[in-house]
């Protein structure tokens, strides 16, 4: 009778010890996945720009010529933003903070276009947690040259030179090059 009492005290305590043991190894797994997700760097690939505050995505790209014009002469990205932050942003100034459109090293210039086919809510608030299309339209140096958008993370206190091809606003996170399609 002591040896059978004795032995299932053993197995209560055998038991009682791997479920805390188990415990442990979920809770360490629960703080490992919980640390990656918030320590991810920002970056710029596959179209995604994940930044500290916000995600844009550029969904698509559209060359576009004046009836008059053989060739395009402006080029639309269409975009969407995320905002990851407690602040309220709009999607024009989440893309104008952070990207950058160059073709042959020189900065275009945004113009504006009026086209049903593009989405247009550069102004609406976005809080945090919403995702708002929108889209912004640049004038093309020539229609030879891809265009470059370099994502930055943060604004650079540091001198521009004009001729060098130093990053403008602070930390580079990539760069992505787009053939202009005629």
């Amino acid at each position: 009778m002591k040896k059978q009492i004795i032995l299932g005290l053993a197995a209560v305590a055998t038991l009682s010890l791997a479920g805390c043991s188990s415990s442990k190894q979920s809770q360490s797994k629960l703080k490992s996945a919980t640390t990656s997700k918030t320590s991810q760097q920002p970056s710029f690939r596959n179209n995604v720009a994940q930044l500290n505050d916000k995600t844009i995505r550029i969904k698509g790209v559209k060359t576009i010529k004046q009836p008059n014009e053989s060739s395009p002469s402006m080029v639309a990205f269409i975009y969407q933003v995320t905002n990851k932050s407690n602040h309220s942003m709009t999607p024009m100034d989440a893309w104008n903070a952070n990207m950058k459109v160059m073709q042959n090293k020189q900065k275009l210039d945004q113009t504006e276009f009026s086209d049903d086919s593009l989405p247009s809510n550069p102004n609406e608030n976005i809080a945090k947690g919403q995702t708002v299309k929108s889209s912004v339209v640049y004038k093309l140096n020539n229609t030879k040259d891809p265009i470059s958008i370099n994502a930055s993370q943060g604004i650079n206190q540091n001198a521009i030179d004009p001729n060098s091809n130093q990053q403008i606003d602070g930390t580079d996170v990539g760069t992505q090059t787009f053939a202009i399609s005629q």
